[in-house]
């Protein structure tokens, strides 16, 4: 291990000089950094305090100097110079201590003892890198323009400060619960960045280059987008990165499934959280539905799907919005048959959540019911099982059905009962009915009955029979049964029997 004598010569020059030490000492700190792998961990962990230290009292400074309005022009340049340095320094070795955290997850038994070591002298890097993040957000909340003489803050410095914060996020654990003030620590930086530095494109291509290498980064955005929207004002982000996603290969993107899923992750769960601010963009990424990535397509049909269900919904929308909707229901519709199962079954499910929560239109209902009933014959497996989750889904919330018990229909059907009793003719004495009930018979209703083809004929004695007997002839044997005929009442037609009602009547054998 590397020990440094010239670091206590920089320690003692700090408690005299405060901040602007840096500018004799910078090659001190940066022998640190350059042998970090080297150095004692002592001299590394009371490298990181001092510049914490450093840095807290640089702000301070900077608070009053700055409030300044005869700022001298040379002293200007000396604390610029100074905040450079300080501020180079304590990022790399954040950065540092961030790669040798990321190397130990990894290595086995003995990071894990040197870990322990580390914990019982009482540093954890995982609790120490919140404070310095929290330290630079204060920083770059100061009016650092005017050490620029009023100008624009060098990109390059703003990209410094906010290189550790991607460096952070970078790290598989940073989704844990565990670091979530860590996690929001990075997130307050960089939205402070984008709002008052102008970091929109930096951070724009730096957020998609991270989604294409890191899967477990894409939550983490859309967590730290709704946080830049809400408290930083920050709408247009989302334009820029989707605008930037829409620009993405089709192809690439199908040869690229680790890039192509941080994508998708992403645009799902960005539609569930600013599914308004999606619609206002959805334009950019439409092409990629004619793509070969199947991911793609399922993660802008998931966003359509977020936006019937938060925006596109209800009575009241205008032209506009109702031409988007159906738009949208018709795209829904068109990838149910699409060429990749996964897809088939993802649109399946989408609808049974529009179904679910009353978002379709009437007027869709039987179009999409039909397509869903095709899909019953599907190959796959998992398509068949959403389409029967989705025909569930329609019956259980039919708007045309309803729920009526036996009690509440027991009333019309007698009020129905007594009027269909007063359209039977009366009997003329000595006429022969060809066709008659048997005691105890109950009147088979016309109306009940399905829809067939009846022949008229007239209602005296003679007219019936002739029409039994022309019945017989055309369509049965002379020894035909109940189960053939059933006569109407009101003597104006005749139809075949239903058999459940073939012990109900009783026929003269001469027919």
């Amino acid at each position: 291990m590397l020990t440094f004598s010239p670091f206590a010569a920089f320690r003692t020059v700090f408690r005299t000089e405060g901040a602007l030490a840096i500018l004799q000492h910078f090659d001190t700190l940066y022998s640190i950094l350059h042998h970090f792998r080297t150095v004692d961990s002592i001299v590394k962990e009371d490298a990181l305090e001092l510049m914490m230290k450093a840095v807290t009292s640089h702000s301070s400074d900077l608070t009053a100097i700055l409030n300044n309005a005869d700022l001298v022009a040379s002293l200007r340049v000396l604390h610029l110079n100074a905040l450079k340095m300080n501020c180079y320094i304590l990022v790399r070795l954040v950065e540092a201590f961030e790669m040798e955290s990321g190397k130990n997850n990894l290595v086995g038994l003995d990071s894990k003892r040197k870990s322990k070591k580390n914990q019982a002298k009482g540093f954890i890097w995982e609790e120490e890198r919140q404070s310095v993040l929290q330290l630079l957000t204060q920083l770059l909340q100061l009016d650092l323009h005017q050490l620029w003489s009023g100008l624009i803050v060098e990109e390059e410095f703003v990209s410094l400060v906010t290189g550790c914060c991607y460096r952070i996020l970078e790290n598989p654990s940073i989704g844990h619960q565990r670091n979530q003030p860590t996690r929001d620590a990075a997130i307050h930086l960089l939205g402070v960045a984008l709002r008052r530095y102008d970091h929109m494109l930096s951070a724009t291509l730096k957020v998609v280059q991270m989604l294409q290498h890191f899967e477990h980064v894409a939550p983490v955005f859309v967590e730290a987008v709704g946080v830049w929207i809400k408290e930083y004002g920050m709408k247009s982000i989302v334009g820029e990165l989707l605008r930037e996603i829409g620009q993405k290969c089709p192809q690439e993107l199908a040869r690229d499934a680790s890039g192509m899923k941080g994508y998708a992750t992403f645009l799902s769960e960005l539609a569930e959280q600013t599914p308004s601010i999606v619609l206002a963009n959805m334009s950019v990424l439409l092409h990629h539905l004619d793509g070969e990535s199947y991911g793609m397509r399922n993660a802008i049909l998931t966003a359509m799907a977020e936006v019937l269900l938060k925006v596109l919904n209800g009575e009241q929308l205008e032209e506009a919005a109702r031409t988007t909707r159906d738009h949208f229901l018709d795209t829904l519709q068109a990838h149910m048959c699409d060429v990749n199962g996964f897809v088939r079954s993802r649109v399946l499910q989408l609808f049974t959540r529009i179904v679910q929560q009353k978002a379709l239109p009437l007027t869709r209902f039987q179009a999409v019911v039909c397509l869903t009933v095709g899909r019953l014959q599907d190959k796959s497996v998992t398509v068949v099982k959403n389409a029967i989750q989705l025909l569930a889904a329609f019956l259980s919330n039919n708007p045309f059905s309803c729920k009526l018990s036996r009690r509440d229909l027991q009333t019309p059907l007698m009020v129905q009962t007594a009027d269909a009793k007063l359209l039977i003719p009366p009997t003329v004495p000595g006429e022969t009915c060809p066709i008659g009930p048997r005691k105890g018979h109950r009147t088979q209703l016309p109306w009940l009955l399905p829809p067939i083809e009846t022949e008229k004929v007239s209602a005296s004695s003679e007219s019936r029979t002739l029409a039994v007997e022309d019945y017989r002839d055309r369509n049965f044997h002379s020894d035909f049964s109940a189960q053939d005929l059933i006569y109407d009442y009101t003597g104006l037609s005749y139809m075949p029997l239903d058999p459940d009602d073939i012990q109900d009547l009783q026929f003269d054998h001469q027919y």
